[in-house]
Parts: C-alpha cells; structure tokens; sequence
C-alpha cells in the first residue's frame, strides 16, 4: 500500500523550481539588507547579553513572548492577536519542513511521509484556519471598527491583506491540487478537501483548474515574499524585536528604580572624561533604547492607560515611541528630537512617571524611562522649564521642593517631640526611624497624618524618632532629571542615618518608600524600609492594635502609583480597611496596578502643563460615581490633589483620609 507523502512542485512545470529559487534571491537580499541595519543598530550589543541573566529572562520570554499574558488583557483584540501569532509560528514551521522534505528528497530520503506527513498536514490545516479567521476579522475590525487610539494606518491595513492573502491562497492552492490529483490522505487536509469538494461541484475543466492552480500558487508565493522583505522595514518587526526586547528586559531591576547615569563621588575623584547623561538627538539614544523603540507594536495600550493623555495634555507614550521611530528612519543623521519636531517639550513634562504605560505594554517596552532620559538631558544643558528650575532651585537652597524656610521644620519637630517622638540623634536610640518627607513640615493637612501615624506607632508600644534635619530625599530632583542634586541628597540622607546604626525605617509617603528603599541602597543604604500601611498592617495582625468601633461609611480605597503599581502594596491597605469597616471595601474599576494616577507624579504637584480635565478631577468623578462617601489614600501627594479636586467639584462634605486616619477612629475614641 502506498505511503502518505507530501509532494513538491508536483503540478509545476520543470523549470518552474529553478526559476522560483532564483525569484526568491533579491527578496531574501532585501529582507538581509534591513536585518543588517539592526544589527548595526542594537542587535551586535544584544548578542553580547544574550546569556546573561538567562533562566529569568527565558521565564520572561515565555510569559510576555509565547504566552502572551499581557496581549491577552484585551480579550477581543488580544485573543485574535495570539491566534494570529501562533498561526504565523506553526505555519512558518511548517514551511521550514517543507523545505527541509524537498531538500533531502534529491538525496533520496523523506521526511514529510506516513503518519508524520498527515499529522502536519492536519495540524497545519488547523493552525492555517485559525490564522485565516484571526486575520479576516482582525482586517475587519480596523477598517470598520478600528481603534481610536491607532486610527486607521494604510501600513497595518496592508500588512493584515497580505497575510489574509497568503493563508487564503494556500487555502486555494491546497484545494486545486486535490482536485487535480486526488489522493487517499486527501480528508487529512480536510480544508483542502472542502475547496476541492466545492471546485468539483461547480465543474471546473482541468486545464482551467491547473491554469488558476500555477497563477495562485505564484502569487502565494509573491506576496509572502513581499511580507518577508518588507518586515525589517514596517512594523512587522516587531516580531523579532519585541521578543527579543522581552527577553533581554532586566529581571533583577526594580520598575521605580531610574537608571543611574554616573556617582557624583566617581565624578569628583576622576579627570579628563566626558559626561554625557540622557538623550536629546537620535545619535545619544543607547542601543537598549533603540531596541525598545523598534520592539513597539503601536498597539496604544499605553496611550489608553495614560492619565496625562486621559486629562487631555499633549502626551501619549504611544506617539513619543512612533515619533522616535520615525526620526530614526528617516536616515542615519543625529537629529535633535526636539527641535526636528518630533516630540514637544511640553509633553516631557506632561508625564507624570506613574508606569502605567510601562505595566500596559505587552512587550516591556518603559516610555517612562525615555521620558525621563529625555529630561536629564534638558537639564543637563541648563534648558529646564522656568518652572521646573525653581523646583530644583528649591531644593538646592532649602533642601525642599517647597522652598521653605527652616524654622517651619523646626516648627514641627519640637510640636512632635511634644508627643513623646524622639528627635535624632540628641534623644538616643530607636527602633523605627519615622521619615516624614517634605510635605509632612509644608503642609499642614499632611503633618495631621504624621501625628495620626506617631500616635499609632505609640499605641502599639514602638519606639519611634525623627532626624532633627531630616532634607528631601531628593525624589523630585531625580524625576525632572537632576540626577547631580539627587545624589547630594541621597548621599547627605544617607550619612545621617547610618550614623544613628537606625535598621528600620518607616514613611507614610510612597515616594520617600520607593526611594529609601530602591534607589538609596546603591548609593549606601542599608536599612529595612516599610510603608506605614505595611507596618499598621501588621500592628493589627500582632494585636498590638485593637479596634475598639466600626466605621459605617462606603469607602474605596485609591492605590497611588508608588505604594501600589511600583511597589505592589495592595494587600495590606485593604486588610486594614477590611478590618476597620463595617461594610465591604468598594474597588474601582481601575484599581491596584490598573489604578488611575492623581496627577502629582512626576512633579507635576509642583509645576502644572495644561490639561483639559486634572486627572484628580476624573478620578474623584469616578469616586462618586460608585457610591463611595469616603476616599481612602496612602500618600501626602494624593491627599492633597483629591482634596483640592473636591472643593472645584464643591464636594466640601466629601471625607477624603489616609489609611492611618481611618484607622485611629477606630482604634481611639476621640
């Protein structure tokens, strides 16, 4: 009994084999020609990083590139994308079979035959219809329906007739050569054998069939070469680079920790080299940035998850990467991004340096990070913003954002040491350095929450101290780009604490958490850092708190950026609220790490581009709209934009309270 096998070139003339390898050689010297300009680019440094790191970034690669968790957040969409991509893989595959079979065929042996050959066939059938469906209602769902955020793109509405082309062709192909020359195994191609089934039903003469049979196999062919060619020079790419970009994404480095582009001790003790920090032309960008920037699908996640987008500011993450991209192709010249246009300075600011963006791609690929890069270099030249310069000015001569003088610190401390907290280090040995942060000595609102959390602290039996000249941890001056200013911070903060030998150290500011505990440890640090809801948390856990009455009031609770998205604390700001209330915890529809920044971030709280709507606005409008009667915050930062927000909405009754304040109503009776 004859063998199942797969036939090559069977119903093409001879010469048909020779003149198609030889059509294939500018194709595949077009599609090189593009590669090697990666290459060249980026690619020759991620050779070199290719086994660094390697077990982490395979389990990354397997998550974000092969499993595609974070495409398939979008159900719709995602879904189609991941049938669209697995389709192209096996199918791909299978084409490399093919090749390889027709190869060691002229040697004498077989590889497609048998059982082998019609397992392929009917998986490749499978996967090929499932790639065919994906791309008809994908084709479909941009050109009727597509997404606001992408519009319609004359590129990406090619590429999806292209690839719609090549599967249904081969459909077609398949179904003419059954028609042609029927075979036992034919029901294995059970695609294949339907198209024939209908050809045969409409009578179709078989030189007319063979004819339709060449013409259809060549434009297959045709088009999927095209495709091939043009991916190193469209946002096909994309699907080399974003794979790649997932796997070299760095495993071990923490997402609120900015890079550190030099140590200002390195500086002072070294001679004749240049500095050159953060980027303003094309030819500055480092090559992890250039893979990031071509790795982007344009798939606008990041644009949706925006807050400064959503309040209407000149930002989208989406357009800052594109128009990168877009500079970078125009030629090998060293553009400046913000003079060529391509990006407006308005925009850098704009950001608020919440990492949504950075959590919605499904390719980690970190606008934030080029945003940040790209005020480094601002500042570096001396071109900040007049407001972002007295920002970093204030700093320079108060050691606060604020540029207040000393005595309303003092002012502070000695109201503090009142309470029974002991003021460093004249006052002796503690267990817990409380870090007040600068909005706690500025703004009255926040220094009730500091009292609120000593007086819990207290309750629960902690010995608690405060720095008697504790100065900005220099948060603010990093995230607008002085990075010189944040290291005379950190380094100044970081000398008086280890003098004290203090091991712990608690904040109820999630800016000061983050950085205390990610970004101070590779200047010196080295000390336990906890949140204050952390630690609460915990004190009601040990029963060194009791709950003495239940709140009744609906309350929700807002996730700010830093304690939540870039530090993952969700569990125990809910445990004390679950604790504390006597109704359930109301959630928003974008809570945790989908939660909906303020609007201070990125220190916008101290300088504002304009927007249509602040984004405390739009979240507040989303408090009321779930029936909460309080709003529950982890930060100064929030606290202070919601409560501005309420009185433009004239909602003056509206409770908006931190964590710690909800929690002393229970806990004391006054």
């Amino acid at each position: 009994m004859l063998q199942p096998f797969r036939e090559n070139f069977a119903l093409l003339p001879q010469y048909m084999e020779p003149v198609f390898y030889i059509t294939l050689v500018p194709f595949i010297a077009v599609f090189f020609i593009g590669l090697y300009k990666h290459y060249k680019l980026y690619g020759r440094y991620a050779i070199k990083e290719v086994t660094k790191h390697s077990g982490q970034r395979l389990k990354a690669l397997l998550k974000y590139g092969v499993l595609q968790a974070k495409v398939l957040s979008d159900y719709f969409r995602g879904g189609l994308h991941a049938t669209l991509f697995v389709g192209i893989i096996v199918l791909f595959i299978g084409t490399c079979m093919v090749f390889v079979d027709h190869t060691i065929e002229k040697f004498g042996g077989k590889l497609l035959v048998g059982d082998i050959y019609l397992v392929v066939e009917s998986l490749l059938d499978f996967f090929g219809l499932l790639f065919v469906l994906s791309a008809a209602i994908l084709l479909v769902s941009r050109v009727a329906r597509y997404p606001p955020r992408i519009g319609i793109r004359v590129q990406y509405t090619l590429v999806l007739v292209g690839l719609l082309y090549v599967g249904v062709s081969g459909f077609l192909v398949e179904g003419f050569r059954l028609l042609l020359r029927d075979v036992p195994w034919s029901g294995y191609s059970f695609t294949g054998t339907a198209i024939a089934s209908t050809l045969s039903y409409f009578g179709i003469h078989s030189e007319l069939a063979h004819s339709l049979y060449v013409v259809l196999w060549w434009s297959h062919a045709l088009v999927a070469f095209t495709l091939i060619a043009f991916l190193p020079y469209s946002n096909l790419m994309h699907i080399l680079t974003s794979s790649v970009n997932v796997y070299l994404s760095r495993p071990t480095e923490h997402a609120g920790k900015l890079t550190t582009p030099f140590n200002i001790k390195a500086l002072d003790e070294g001679e004749g080299f240049e500095l050159r920090v953060g980027f303003k032309r094309t030819g500055e960008i480092c090559w992890r940035d250039l893979l990031g920037i071509y790795a982007c699908t344009d798939c606008g996640r990041c644009e949706v998850s925006c807050p400064a987008y959503e309040a209407g500011s000149v930002l989208s993450p989406r357009r800052l990467i594109q128009s990168l991209r877009c500079l970078l192709n125009k030629g090998p010249e060293d553009r400046d991004v913000l003079v060529d246009g391509a990006i407006k300075e308005e925009a850098i600011w704009a950001c608020t340096t919440c990492y949504a963006c950075f959590w919605k791609c499904p390719v980690l690929i970190n606008p934030t990070k080029y945003v940040i890069e790209m005020r480094r270099a601002i500042v570096f030249e001396g071109k900040m913003d007049e407001r972002v310069y007295s920002l970093v000015s204030n700093i320079a001569r108060t050691s606060n954002p604020f540029g207040m003088p000393e005595y309303e610190r003092e002012k502070l401390v000695e109201e503090l040491r009142g309470m029974g907290v002991k003021v460093l280090p004249d006052d002796g040995e503690v267990e817990y350095l409380y870090w007040l942060g600068c909005a706690t000595f500025y703004d009255p609102r926040v220094g009730k929450v500091a009292k609120t959390v000593i007086r819990l602290l207290r309750e629960a039996g902690l010995s608690v101290g405060i720095l008697s000249d504790e100065g900005c941890t220099g948060d603010p001056a990093r995230r607008v780009g002085e990075e010189g200013r944040f290291q005379e911070q950190a380094y100044a903060n970081i000398e008086k604490v280890t003098a004290l030998k203090v091991k712990k150290i608690v904040t109820h500011c999630p800016h000061c958490y983050n950085t205390l505990k990610n970004e101070y440890r590779e200047f010196g640090l080295d000390a336990d850092v906890v949140h204050h809801t952390q630690l609460l948390s915990e004190l009601l856990t040990y029963g060194r708190l009791r709950i003495r009455k239940r709140l009744e009031r609906p309350a929700v609770l807002h996730d700010s950026c830093y304690a939540g998205r870039i530090n993952g604390i969700y569990v125990e700001p809910r445990h004390v609220l679950s604790t504390v209330l006597s109704n359930r915890l109301l959630e928003f529809p974008r809570s945790k790490e989908n939660s909906f920044c303020c609007g201070a971030g990125g220190c916008n709280y101290w300088y504002s581009m304009p927007r249509v709507k602040r984004e405390s606005l739009i979240r507040l409008e989303e408090v009321i709209s779930i029936g909460a009667r309080m709003l529950v915050v982890e930060c100064p930062y929030c606290l202070s934009m919601f409560e501005d927000a309420a009185r433009v909405m004239g909602l003056e009754d509206f409770v908006i309270m931190d964590v710690a304040e909800v929690l002393a109503e229970s806990v004391f009776d006054k």
